[in-house]
């Protein structure tokens, strides 16, 4: 992995920013709009999308280290994103022939959004996922006189991947 020497020491600074939780969230949101337009944002869609997500919110930013008071009399969503693009967590563009500015997420950086949109999502864990399966499984298999074996066998299947889930957690539980 050698991306890991692309990374500005600044870009460490957001797990010990007091803001953390609004970063993160806001990185989050420019990421959906960054999926959803094709990989291109510009500075004024991402100021949009983050005063947006401030006026449902109510965000109140603390004062970083770093910000000096010209930077404390800027909107919000203006001192969000001109700390993540000065820490590295986003980077600018400029494209000088439309005279706009364009805001695109570093690849170092993508990896850990995706690494929040996971510890973020409410999505059902794998073992809840497997637990589910066989008892639809099993249902299905009493219930309806059409279904033969093969159903059997798919509850055996996530009988026995749930087992081996219980063994990793109880082997990590040793550790």
């Amino acid at each position: 992995m050698q991306s890991h020497y692309e990374i500005p020491d600044t870009f460490w600074s957001l797990f010990r920013s007091v803001n953390r939780e609004i970063y993160i969230e806001s990185l989050l949101c420019i990421n959906q709009e960054y999926e959803y337009s094709n990989y291109f944002l510009t500075r004024e869609v991402c100021l949009q999308i983050l005063s947006d997500r401030n006026t449902q919110k109510r965000i109140r930013l603390e004062r970083e280290e770093s910000e000096t008071e010209l930077d404390l009399l800027e909107t919000t969503s203006s001192r969000i994103l001109n700390w993540l693009v000065k820490t590295g967590w986003l980077k600018k563009i400029e494209d000088y022939t439309s005279l706009t500015t364009n805001i695109v997420i570093p690849d170092y950086a993508a990896i850990f959004i995706e690494a929040f949109e996971k510890l973020s999502s409410q999505e059902l864990e794998e073992t809840d996922l497997y637990i589910q399966n066989v008892y639809a499984t099993l249902y299905s298999f009493q219930n309806n006189p059409k279904v033969n074996l093969n159903m059997l066998r798919t509850a055996l299947v996530n009988t026995k991947k749930l087992n081996k889930a219980l063994q990793d957690m109880l082997h990590n539980m040793d550790k």
